[in-house]
């Protein structure tokens, strides 16, 4: 991040109030950010002689862009990963909220538009398809799951986007569950739109499944000269946090599932607990 001096009380009076606060379908693309949760390996040879290469090691973090690529067989647009290192330094700007389940038995994700707030009524897709419409909490108890410690809790995760800026360019940040409980815990304490953050990573172990997750260590405040980028960016979220609830409201009130749409819901919850369990 680029050096100059401090800001002001006001500047960051106005950081605080445009950083969205905890309960506090996004139409803008942005490139992507993510952390390699596990290695990625290169196998050659068989039996005694089989070689296993790690080609990037998990904890390295990585951006992809779209350069105008379509993989020529598929027509698809093909994303350009590039890998950073196990150490980077961002800004984050904003953070915002999505509904996500793989279903096992489609091979596809069920999942909500991008959303802000517990409040907001939401449609939930399969395959582009509206298979369900309610609150963040109403959605989720279509999928009830429990934890090893016997609570409550859904197979239809709420997921935490990130907005980080890197070297100039503002990014869009999925976190894994396990990383969006590090980023909960270091936010309740701080505003991350006002300091530069360090990503890093730590080795976390869950039954069989060893997987690295994000930590985040403040730098200090960050400059005169991030403050610009940084409101900049907030003014665009925000714009789109309004136009989508904009559109979630029109949708409250014009739109009810029919008999049919229930119906393919209920076959849905089922199929995923089936998969799941």
């Amino acid at each position: 991040m680029s050096k100059s001096k401090e800001l002001s009380q006001e500047q960051l009076a106005l950081l605080n109030q445009s950083y969205p606060v905890s309960d506090s379908n996004s139409r803008a693309s942005y490139p992507r950010f993510g952390m390699l949760s596990k290695d990625i390996v290169e196998e050659s040879g068989t039996g005694k002689n089989k070689k296993i290469t790690i080609v990037e090691a998990a904890g390295t973090f990585y951006t992809e862009e779209d350069n105008g690529e379509v993989d020529p067989e598929t027509g698809k647009k093909v994303w350009t990963k590039t890998y950073l290192s196990d150490k980077v330094e961002v800004i984050i700007a904003f953070h915002r909220k999505q509904l996500r389940l793989f279903d096992k038995s489609l091979n596809k994700f069920i999942s909500s538009p991008i959303y802000d707030t517990k409040d907001q009524l939401v449609p939930l897709y399969l395959d582009r398809k509206q298979i369900g419409f309610g609150t963040p909490a109403e959605l989720q108890a279509k999928f009830p799951a429990v934890t090893e410690s016997g609570k409550k809790s859904s197979k239809l995760k709420e997921e935490t986007l990130l907005y980080v800026i890197h070297e100039g360019t503002l990014y869009q940040w999925q976190l894994s569950q396990s990383s969006k409980w590090s980023f909960k815990d270091y936010s309740k304490g701080l505003n991350p739109s006002s300091v530069v953050t360090e990503l890093s990573s730590i080795e976390e172990t869950n039954g069989s499944n060893t997987y690295r997750k994000a930590t985040f260590v403040s730098k200090g405040m960050i400059t005169q000269d991030d403050f610009d980028l940084v409101q900049e960016s907030q003014t665009t979220l925000k714009a789109q946090v309004v136009s989508d609830a904009e559109y979630f409201l029109k949708q409250s009130e014009n739109k009810q599932l029919s008999d049919g749409q229930d119906k393919a819901l209920d076959e849905m919850v089922e199929n995923a607990k089936k998969a799941l369990d």
